[in-house]
C-alpha cells in the first residue's frame, strides 16, 4: 500500500517541470464510500503513512476532501475528516498534527527539495498509446512500470520518471541509469536520444523488444530498432512466449497452437550475473552479439546483452523484468535487479531495511525513514556532521556521538529533522 501511494506521487512529481512545488489533491480523509457500498474508516496510522510517503515522494501541499462528511448521495457520508456529526475524529487530529509540524518547516517541506533521484524510468506517451491499440497489449506497460517502481522501492533505491520529451535537455545527463520497460514501439528519434544518453555516459537497461515498431505504427524490419540494435550491438535471433508460473493466466492470452509457449523459465545470469537468475515473463527475446557481451542465457541462447557505446553501457534484458515485481515474486529476480543496478552505480539511499527518502534545504534536511514490514526495525543512523537532530512529530531521539537508534514500528514513517 505505501509502496502504491510513492509510485502515484513520483509519478504526479514527475508530470511537473523540474523545480515546481507539487501539490496533492484530493487526499483520502475517511471511507470510501459510493453509492451502497461503504468501505473502513481509515485510521490515525494511515493519515500519518499517506501524508508523511507523501512528502517523501517530493509533494509540497496537501489538500484532503473533505472536512465535513460527504452529503452528496453518490458518496453518502464518505471520504472526510470529520463524520457526519461532532467537531472531531482520531483522523482529524492526526491530520492536524502532522500539518502543524510540516508547516514549521514549511522552507524545506513546502519548497521542492527532493534531489533528483540515480535512476528514472522512462515513460513515453508514443508507446503507451500504440499499447493501448492493441488487444492485448495495453496493460503490459503500466505493469512493467509498477514492477519496477515496486522494486527499486523495495531496494531502498529512490526512482523519477522522466518523460521521452526530456530527453532533449541536459537533465537527462544526470541520472546514473534509466530503465526502458516494455519498449515495443521506439520512434528512431527517440533511439537517437537514448544513443546520445549512453554515449554521454549514462546507463540504459531496456527490456526486450525495443523498438520492434516504429513511430509510424510499422515493424521494423530486423525486429529492433535500428539504431538501437546498433547501440546494443546484436541482432534479434528468436521470439517466443513463455507460460507463467503455476499455470497461471495473469497476462498471457490463451495458446492457439501446440507449440507456441515456452515452459515457465529463469534465465541464467552471465557476466555481472553471474551465479544469479532472472524470471523470465510474456517473451524470451535471443540475440547474435556483435561486440556486446552476454548477460543472460536461455539453454544454448544469449537473452540478454550489455554493451559500451561511448561513456557509457547499453544493457538488453530478452524478457519482461517489471512484470516480477507484482507478480510470481522470487528473491533471485530480485537480487539480480539489485546486483545489475549496483554494477551500474545505483545504490541503496541506506544500507538497511529502513527505506530512506531526503528533502534537502541549505543549512537543514528532512529524512524520511519507511518500516515497509510487520515488525518493528531498529537501526543505527549516521549523523555525523549535523549539529540538532530532533524528531518531526517530536518522538524521543537517542543519539550517541554521531549515531542516533532509530526505531520505526511497523508500516510507519519517521522523519529526523537534522540541522
Amino acid at each position: 500500500m505505501v509502496s502504491s501511494v510513492g509510485l502515484g506521487l513520483d509519478y504526479l512529481r514527475g508530470a511537473h517541470p523540474e523545480g515546481s512545488q507539487v501539490w496533492a489533491a484530493e487526499f483520502q480523509g475517511g471511507p470510501v464510500s459510493t453509492y451502497l457500498h461503504k468501505g473502513r474508516v481509515p485510521s490515525p496510522a494511515d493519515m500519518r503513512r499517506w501524508m508523511l510517503t507523501a512528502v517523501a515522494s517530493g509533494v509540497t501541499g496537501i489538500s484532503f476532501w473533505v472536512t465535513r462528511a460527504e452529503i452528496a448521495a453518490a458518496e453518502m457520508n464518505g471520504f472526510s475528516l470529520l463524520d457526519s456529526v461532532g467537531d472531531t475524529a482520531a483522523r482529524f487530529e492526526e491530520v492536524a498534527r502532522i500539518g502543524a509540524a510540516l508547516n514549521v518547516h514549511a522552507d524545506l517541506l513546502g519548497e521542492p527539495s527532493l534531489p533528483r533521484s540515480d535512476v528514472a524510468i522512462l515513460i513515453d506517451e508514443a508507446n503507451y498509446q500504440f499499447c493501448g491499440a492493441l488487444r492485448e497489449g495495453a496493460g503490459h506497460l503500466p505493469y512493467s512500470v509498477r514492477g519496477w517502481y515496486r522494486m527499486l522501492w523495495e531496494a531502498g533505491i529512490p526512482v523519477d520518471f522522466i518523460g521521452a520529451s526530456h530527453l532533449n535537455e541536459d537533465a537527462i545527463g544526470a541520472y546514473t541509469a534509466v530503465i526502458l520497460p516494455f519498449p515495443i514501439l521506439v520512434s528512431e528519434t527517440l533511439a537517437g536520444r537514448l544513443v546520445d544518453y549512453v554515449q554521454g555516459g549514462g546507463n540504459l537497461i531496456s527490456e526486450a523488444c525495443p523498438g520492434r515498431i516504429n513511430e509510424h505504427g510499422f515493424c521494423n524490419r530486423g525486429e529492433l530498432s535500428p539504431i538501437l540494435a546498433g547501440m546494443f550491438h546484436v541482432k534479434h535471433e528468436s521470439l517466443t512466449m513463455v507460460r507463467e508460473p503455476d499455470g497461471g493466466n495473469r497476462w498471457m492470452p490463451e495458446e492457439r497452437t501446440w507449440g507456441e509457449y515456452l515452459e515457465p523459465a529463469m534465465l541464467a545470469g552471465a557476466g555481472v550475473l553471474a551465479g544469479h537468475s532472472l524470471r523470465a515473463s510474456l517473451y524470451v527475446e535471443t540475440y547474435i552479439p556483435e561486440g556486446s557481451e552476454p548477460l543472460l542465457t536461455y539453454g544454448d541462447c544469449i537473452a540478454g546483452t550489455v554493451a559500451r557505446s561511448g561513456g557509457g553501457r547499453a544493457v538488453l534484458l530478452g524478457t519482461i523484468v517489471g512484470h516480477s515485481g507484482n507478480a510470481y515474486r522470487d528473491a533471485a529476480t530480485h537480487a539480480a535487479v539489485r546486483v545489475l543496478l549496483a554494477e551500474y552505480g545505483v545504490a541503496p539511499a541506506h544500507q538497511g531495511r529502513l527505506l530512506l527518502r531526503r528533502r534537502v534545504a541549505p543549512t537543514k534536511q528532512a529524512w524520511l525513514f519507511t518500516n515497509p514490514t510487520e515488525h518493528e526495525i531498529t537501526e543505527d543512523v549516521d549523523v555525523g556532521g549535523w549539529e540538532k537532530v530532533t524528531d518531526l512529530l517530536g518522538g524521543p531521539v537517542q543519539r550517541e556521538g554521531d549515531a542516533v537508534s532509530l526505531t520505526v514500528p511497523p508500516l510507519d514513517v519517521r522523519v529526523l529533522i537534522v540541522q
